[in-house]
């Protein structure tokens, strides 16, 4: 499985459209076998979902994203883990021994406001 994560020096980026830099980690069985870093600064940021379906990426692990982009990751299948911050080397850890704390937010207000995580 191939996993995304947009990165800004040693943290997660704040936001996937700006990002400069991506992560992509190869995990197979909860053990890392790549890690490699990549420039996507000639990346426009609304074709961004488009290059990392091409990619085969299944899982992407950021800190904000725009709901255009989340809508399109949710089409092609690709899973998507936000809001999260924090240094790099812990969120991978974290993800390895499937202790990653995906926090709750709030969807759009609906009717029956609710709690959703993703």
């Amino acid at each position: 499985m191939k996993v995304a994560i947009p990165i800004f020096l040693n943290r997660i980026s704040p936001r996937l459209d700006c990002a400069r830099k991506l992560l992509i980690l190869e995990v197979e069985k909860d053990r890392l076998v790549n890690k490699r870093e990549l420039d996507i600064s000639q990346w426009p940021p609304d074709e961004k979902v488009i290059y990392l379906n091409k990619m085969g990426i299944s899982q992407l692990i950021c800190g904000g994203i725009r709901l255009e982009d989340r809508s399109g990751l949710h089409r092609f299948g690709i899973q998507v883990a936000s809001p999260l911050y924090g240094e790099v080397e812990t969120i991978i850890k974290e993800y390895l021994n499937g202790k990653l704390n995906v926090p709750c937010h709030r969807g759009r207000q609906r009717k029956e406001s609710r709690r959703r995580c993703i």
